[in-house]
């Protein structure tokens, strides 16, 4: 085991930390609002916080430095792509704005206002099950990631996740959004820290020269070029720069932006949290690209396996664990469980109040407050559960990025394009969003559990390739939704919104 008594001090701090003013907040919810987005009063500051601690989870250490392993500086792309999205959705308020108008408490609400209750019910479902997929893999990526630095044996992952499970579910169930903003901003403190300071000893372990001329060696020209890498390329350029529109819709990332005292404040946030969010792609990545070069440079040091095979999402972790000095260790532990519990909590009391509010609700239009509080921490509890037993079940077939990024494209091609026609598109209308909700929920699937496309016929075997399938999702849902609104004008007559004066 890797781990001193220093090391050990600083989690059990935190922990006791995070755990008292997690159960503070008890008293503060009232109503369901209270509960859900802790009453619409985040401002600025502490909204940026938040999103920024919500979005930089232990599992986005993790993909993205093993993205960084594999592709090299090439990776600093999405980064970038990402930056623009959320300039793109600062200045304009595209999407947001809108919904803020409306007072939607969640995205799926906007489709029982704009078009019918049974739209709402599949929009709704079609996140949450994009949303749990997504979401599998956070707990077994979280327990990889402390096995490896603390020092753990690998038959302990199990009772390790079922730990962070537990932590995690205390002050989500008890406190509700409450609680998770005010962890939220203890633990963005800690992650910016810890985060900034791995950085410098990652690079400084191997050097900023060995580095790149490592990267160069391995990969040529494509360590570099996205353009040129064979795992990236234009297609998946494109992929992400389509999604990029969307940046920062995600569920709970959207749960904050609906949480802000005003539409003002919430341009503002996603204005500034574009940086943010470059900070959260290039710095872990570095950690991973700094792992490969390491590892290259001394083929003497174990590499981590799983199943006898290489396992490089646990290359960075492992790194770490060499490198880090006595006491930084367990900063750095503490701060692994920051990102993880911030991004953890938001999730599942994100997916249990679109279960709740948009597909039990409609078909129970007199559940109260009490009965949707209730109804959401038992959701939140079953939701818990799923992604402990998904995260031992399921193997992406690529990285885990990529796995990411073709689980969000499940929910932005259908339920955010769909969105965005409702608001922009006033011959949008309900047979047009279910053709497109239906085709954007079914084809990703395909590329998320075919993992061999020898198994399909010829003509079909794009169908297994992530990038492939993710641009013609985005490309036939659009061409669904126009073609069919079109043809159903009279038959389905669309619904025109009505908006109240901007708050």
């Amino acid at each position: 085991m890797h781990f001193t008594a220093l090391d050990w001090t600083s989690i059990v701090l935190f922990l006791l930390l995070t755990s008292g003013v997690a159960v503070f907040p008890r008293r503060f919810i009232s109503d369901y609002d209270s509960f859900l987005l802790a009453g619409r009063n985040l401002k600025l500051y502490l909204a940026m916080a938040t999103m920024g601690a919500t979005e930089l989870g232990l599992v986005t250490l993790m993909y993205f430095s093993q993205q960084g392993y594999a592709s090299g500086f090439a990776a600093f792309s999405i980064g970038l792509i990402s930056l623009a999205g959320f300039i793109f959705v600062g200045k304009t308020g595209f999407i947001i704005k809108g919904l803020r108008q409306l007072r939607c408490r969640t995205i799926a609400e906007f489709f029982g206002l704009r078009y019918d209750r049974n739209t709402q019910i599949i929009a709704a479902l079609i996140t949450f099950v994009a949303g749990m997929m997504n979401m599998g893999l956070f707990l077994v990526m979280g327990a990889k990631f402390l096995l490896y630095l603390v020092g753990f044996a690998p038959d302990q992952l199990p009772y390790i996740m079922v730990g962070l499970l537990l932590l995690v579910l205390l002050y989500t169930v008890v406190g509700g959004m409450v609680s998770v903003v005010l962890t939220d901003y203890i633990q963005f403190i800690i992650l910016f820290t810890s985060v900034v300071l791995t950085t410098y000893f990652a690079i400084d372990r191997v050097g900023y020269g060995p580095i790149v001329t490592n990267v160069q060696a391995q990969y040529g020209e494509g360590g570099f070029n996205p353009l040129a890498n064979p795992d990236m390329g234009w297609s998946f350029v494109i992929w992400l720069s389509i999604a990029a529109l969307f940046s920062g819709m995600w569920p709970p990332a959207l749960s904050r932006a609906l949480s802000t005292t005003d539409s003002e404040t919430t341009r503002k946030m996603y204005g500034f949290i574009g940086l943010s969010f470059l900070g959260r792609a290039l710095l872990p990545m570095m950690w991973g690209i700094a792992a490969f070069a390491y590892f290259q440079l001394d083929p003497s040091i174990p590499f981590p396996t799983e199943d006898g095979e290489p396992d490089t999402a646990a290359a960075m972790p492992a790194y770490l664990a060499h490198i880090l000095p006595a006491g930084v260790r367990g900063l750095i532990a503490a701060a692994a469980l920051a990102a993880m519990m911030s991004t953890f909590d938001s999730y599942l009391l994100c997916w249990s109040s679109i279960l709740v509010n948009d597909i039990v609700a409609p078909v129970r239009p007199r559940l109260d407050d009490a009965g949707k509080i209730k109804l959401t921490r038992i959701a939140i509890v079953v939701c818990g559960v799923f992604v402990l037993l998904w995260g031992y079940i399921y193997d992406p077939p690529e990285t885990i990025f990529r796995f990411m990024a073709i689980t969000g494209t499940m929910y932005s091609a259908s339920v955010l394009l769909t969105t965005a026609m409702g608001l922009y598109w006033k011959k949008a209308n309900t047979a047009g969003t279910l053709a497109s909700l239906v085709v954007a929920g079914i084809l990703p699937l395909f590329a998320i559990f075919v993992k061999d496309a020898a198994s399909l016929p010829a003509y079909l075997q794009w169908l297994a390739s992530d990038k492939e399938v993710a641009i013609a999702t985005f490309v036939l849902s659009l061409t669904a939704i126009v073609a069919i609104s079109l043809l159903t004008q009279k038959s389905s007559p669309p619904k025109a919104l009505v908006f109240p004066e901007e708050d």
